[in-house]
């Protein structure tokens, strides 16, 4: 008998690959070992069927970091199943994830490289490294989930909660609980590290315990210098002890002293708090081609790396990854600000920035993309302990405080993040964005031959335009609000306007702008985004939609809100136009008698069918209907007129939803003969706001969210440290 062991180790679990050949049976590479030795073909791994009589085939800790090919479903734990399996009526994932939430469309399933939450109302997708990290990253807790997370791989550094996810050592009994179950904040646990005064005598460290040197904070003496901060301070690891202590027979000594078991030194992790069991050199493993290790953090100097906000010093980036360096000290920059990854090296040279006593030790940068988010910041121990001001660099162990303000909800990333010894923060920051689509009436007026708006009353997102003419500012079209600097508009409203003649109006009810009122905001436009494809009168309109950016941020209040915009595949408008539903559009253009409405008018209109609005309209202008528009109307004498373009035509996302969507802008509608005036006994075509919401989302995403101005909230000032 012939035997080849090949071992394995994945994330802390053995497997033993076997090549042998016995009583003429051949194991090979291709085959897997199970805890209890059964063997099993190696592709019925990860397969969402456990072959192994233990199911050590279909566990998270091995299938989680399976790749699976673009034409399979991933399974939440991992394994990979063929697409057809989602919603098939078969349980076909261990898990059962296959059949979670399918009343939404089979194919709208997360990627690869994201773990699917079970939320059932809408899907929702997070980075699989957000996977049992102490915070609820779905808005069900499902990532935090202890059946997932029990099996879930911690890495060393990290502190495991009870319930199985993983927190930063640094975060421990800070008196913040970053594990969900607060595990981290045991009372027992924190007793001795929290300790003041004379209190800390009765936490003494016993003889065969070391203690932290700025807490009192006991670790195993085992856990000394093993290349793993466990203090919270990093004394454990401090080169001056580690380089006299002994390592054990084998283990392999780091750079500064410690000491790791010979099987993790060159294993494609970093184990060493200096990283040197992963040096290149020592390892003669180089590195994926042109791809780049990502330096040390080093005080007083900051960077960040481009398309990867998660990223860690220490970790493997692409080719052509660049960083954006800065120093806490302004303008003390030695060498150059950008630097790029190229054939395994940072052109040109790393930057330094020099120490000044203000910036002695590493620190974080201001938490300044923590948008829309109110900040408090408090260091909770080291030399700063105390209240801090949130507009600068951190120093280690600093806690930022995040909340999202009146009017506004949560997007993504964490309330409370710790600045690490990394110089980076221990979670994403808090992202708030405007709470969109929410209205206090339920009453629906009329604008021709309707009933004007009163305040109590009103639809928040309205905008109203007004250029200057003559010395005057004059009404001339209407706007939708869909971001905090963004107003929606018709591209024929704007295509010949110069952005600084324009001035745009908010919780406004008057076509006066001397009579606003006290609730108005008026705010000039900065820039004009006109869609690339808008064709003007000589197009028939086709892509009639554009966007103003504006110079200041609206404040959002329950006057003034965002309007949502339908995302993905929405199907709201395909059962409007089926059912023959309602929407709401509001305006102050012509009214039923042919002049301007001085006040803000609001009016039903039925979505129709494409064949229905063609068999009502006459054929000359059936050129202005294509797959970029719709129509709405009553084709009875009411409807939106002239003045009333650019307005946005809404929508409730569901029968039973309260929260609006815009969904269409005013656009066009046939004229009475021989005059320029619109013929409301007809339907008025829209320009379909969903054909271009990548568009939208890619401008949006451009400006960030700013927030209310209060956003760095502070203590009383006397608790600042200076």
């Amino acid at each position: 008998m012939i035997v080849l062991i090949i071992l394995i180790t994945i994330l802390g679990f053995d497997r033993i690959y076997v090549t042998t050949e016995e009583n003429g049976q051949m194991y090979s590479s291709l085959t897997f070992v199970c805890v209890d030795a059964t063997v099993i073909s190696l592709v019925h791994v990860c397969d969402g069927i456990p072959h192994c009589p233990d199911s050590s085939d279909e566990v998270g800790t091995l299938c989680r970091h399976v790749v699976c090919p673009t034409n399979m479903y991933r399974c939440s734990y991992g394994a990979c199943v063929n697409r057809t399996a989602r919603c098939n009526g078969l349980i076909d994932c261990v898990d059962a994830s296959d059949e979670i939430a399918c009343d939404r469309d089979p194919n709208d399933v997360c990627s690869d490289k994201e773990f699917q939450c079970t939320t059932t109302i809408h899907r929702e997708c997070i980075p699989v490294d957000n996977v049992c990290n102490g915070y609820k990253d779905c808005s069900d807790e499902s990532d935090e989930n202890a059946t997932i997370c029990r099996e879930y791989p911690c890495p060393e550094y990290t502190f495991r909660c009870l319930y199985g996810g993983c927190v930063h050592q640094e975060v421990i009994c800070d008196d913040v609980k970053d594990c969900i179950d607060g595990t981290d904040e045991d009372l027992h646990m924190c007793a001795a590290i929290n300790c003041v005064g004379e209190k800390c005598s009765r936490y003494k460290c016993r003889d065969e315990e070391f203690a932290c040197e700025n807490r009192h904070q006991c670790l195993p003496t085992t856990k000394i210098c093993d290349g793993i901060r466990h203090c919270a301070d990093a004394s454990d690891e401090s080169p001056e002890m580690c380089k006299i202590r002994e390592c054990p027979e084998n283990w392999f000594r780091c750079a500064y002293g410690g000491c790791v078991r010979p099987e993790l030194k060159c294993n494609s992790h970093l184990n060493c708090y200096d990283w040197s069991d992963e040096d290149e050199s020592l390892c003669a493993i180089p590195l994926p081609e042109g791809a780049c290790r990502l330096p040390a953090a080093k005080a007083g100097t900051r960077y960040n790396v481009n398309g990867c906000s998660r990223c860690r010093p220490g970790d493997i980036v692409p080719e052509f990854t660049w960083l954006d360096y800065t120093c806490d000290v302004e303008g003390s920059l030695q060498g150059a600000d950008k630097i790029f990854c190229q054939s395994n090296r940072w052109f040109p040279s790393i930057p330094n920035c020099p120490l000044k006593n203000e910036t002695e030790g590493i620190t974080c940068p201001a938490p300044s993309k923590a948008y829309g988010a109110i900040k408090r910041c408090k260091a909770m121990w080291g030399s700063h302990e105390g209240w801090l001001s949130c507009d600068r660099a951190l120093p280690v162990g600093t806690r930022v405080f995040l909340e999202c303000p009146a009017f506004y909800e949560r997007q993504k990333g964490s309330a409370s993040v710790m600045c690490l010894r990394d110089g980076t923060w221990s979670q994403p920051l808090l992202n708030c964005i405007p709470i969109c689509g929410i209205r206090d009436s339920t009453v629906a007026p009329l604008i021709v031959k309707g009933w004007r708006v009163e305040r109590e009353e009103t639809l928040p997102w309205q905008a109203t335009l007004f250029s200057h003419e003559n010395g005057e500012w004059k009404f001339f079209c209407g706007g939708t609000l869909i971001a905090e600097r963004i107003v929606l508009t018709a591209g024929h409203c704007v295509w010949k306007t110069s952005a600084d003649t324009v001035r745009v109006a908010f919780g406004i009810l008057s076509s006066d702008l001397n009579q606003a009122g006290e609730n108005a905001q008026v705010i000039k436009v900065e820039s004009i985004e006109l869609q690339s494809a808008y064709q003007d009168h000589e197009g028939n309109y086709g892509s009639d939609i554009a966007l103003l950016i504006l110079k200041e941020v609206v404040i959002i209040n329950s006057v003034v809100r965002p309007v949502c915009i339908p995302q993905h595949l929405d199907k709201t408008l395909m059962e409007y136009q089926e059912g023959g539903r309602y929407g709401l559009v509001a305006g102050m253009g012509l009214t039923e008698n042919d002049t301007f409405s001085p006040v803000l008018r609001v009016t039903t209109m039925k979505i129709i069918s494409d064949d229905e609005c063609r068999e009502k309209q006459n054929r000359d202008f059936w050129k202005y209907l294509t797959y970029t528009s719709f129509c709405a109307g009553w084709a009875n004498g009411t409807g939106v007129c002239n003045g009333d373009s650019g307005g946005g035509l809404v929508l409730l996302q569901r029968s039973n939803s309260s929260i609006w969507e815009v969904h269409g802008v005013v656009s066009v509608s046939p004229r009475r003969l021989g005059t320029s005036v619109c013929n409301p006994n007809f339907h008025t075509v829209f320009t379909k706001v969903l054909i271009y919401i990548d568009w939208i989302n890619k401008i949006i995403k451009s400006i960030p969210i700013i927030g209310p101005p209060d956003g760095n909230r502070q203590p009383n000032k006397d608790d600042i440290v200076v």
